[in-house]
């Protein structure tokens, strides 16, 4: 009998989008698999498509009350699955045909995989693509996820056993949880995580993702991570914050002037720095024309 597989689906307020990401699911050619929403408290109709859809498919369940943030959310999800096998789809994101199947022909396969994960695409509001995913094979060395995560999330799919040996995921991260599930994997799994080189999932960009919506985190927690695992993390992940918060007008969070902000910032990043890299980032702040409205001192 082939394997169930388990679908987790964290959600807070995404009836636009939450449907398609069921279909996109429950619409797969692979017979034997379970959706768990883990809906946030939702106050829009997102527990009306969800008790609609359950109505006409059982393969979906789903519960909805407060949680602790996403990472909460998922690790709620994944306390409650079946399957031996395991994917992690967010409401706004889509899995393209097929897909499912072909992670569950890597997982099963004669290379005894733990781990599986595949090209994935950046799709715009309208489901438009808008850029192919920065994806690298599982054989790139370890240390380049200190240049930036290449794994596109939704394309990852795992054993539950694995899960079970990783543990949670962090939850007192608010954003770079995936990110740091990845490092953790992939220093206990070296040599057992597969590839399918095909595109497995489409991550949707629009103004209420994490991804666009709170870059600020995404960048802090993205160095703590890599100093977590890695040892000093580079400050180019500061460099690139800075060039989107001043590309997007400058306007820092309420409360702060910008080069407040920026000041703050920095200093906040600078306990995840080497001494040397961190000298070398204040440098190119002061100097470069490009940040010289930040006012680094």
């Amino acid at each position: 009998m082939r394997p169930l597989v388990s679908i987790v689906m964290p959600s807070f307020n995404q009836a636009e989008f939450i449907e398609a990401s069921i279909a996109s699911v429950l619409e797969q050619d692979y017979p034997r698999l379970e959706l768990i929403v883990a809906d946030g408290g939702s106050t829009d109709a997102t527990v009306d498509v969800l008790t609609r859809i359950q109505a006409q498919d059982g393969r979906l369940r789903w519960f909805s009350e407060p949680d602790k943030g996403p990472a909460n959310a998922i690790n709620k999800a994944l306390a409650r699955v079946r399957g031996t096998l395991i994917g992690w789809l967010n409401s706004d994101d889509l899995y393209t045909p097929g897909a499912v199947g072909r992670a569950v022909s890597a997982l099963t396969g004669p290379e005894n995989y733990v781990m599986a994960y595949g090209q994935g695409i950046h799709v715009d509001e309208n489901g438009k693509e808008l850029s192919r995913y920065p994806t690298l094979p599982p054989s790139t060395p370890y240390n380049r996820f200190a240049q930036g995560c290449y794994i596109c999330q939704p394309t990852m799919f795992f054993t539950r056993t694995a899960h079970q040996l990783l543990g949670p995921l962090d939850e007192s991260i608010k954003t770079a949880f995936d990110f740091e599930y990845w490092l953790r994997a992939f220093k206990a799994f070296s040599g057992r995580i597969g590839f399918v080189d095909e595109v497995q999932a489409c991550s949707r960009l629009h103004d209420g993702c994490i991804t666009l919506n709170m870059r600020y985190w995404v960048a802090l927690e993205g160095l703590q991570v890599l100093h977590r695992h890695l040892g000093n993390a580079p400050g180019h992940w500061l460099l690139t914050y800075f060039s989107e918060l001043l590309e997007s007008g400058g306007k820092p969070p309420a409360g702060e002037t910008l080069s407040e902000h920026a000041h703050n910032t920095l200093q906040a990043a600078l306990p995840y720095l080497g001494a040397a890299e961190a000298s070398n980032l204040r440098q190119t702040l002061k100097s470069s024309p490009r940040y010289s409205p930040l006012q680094i001192a």
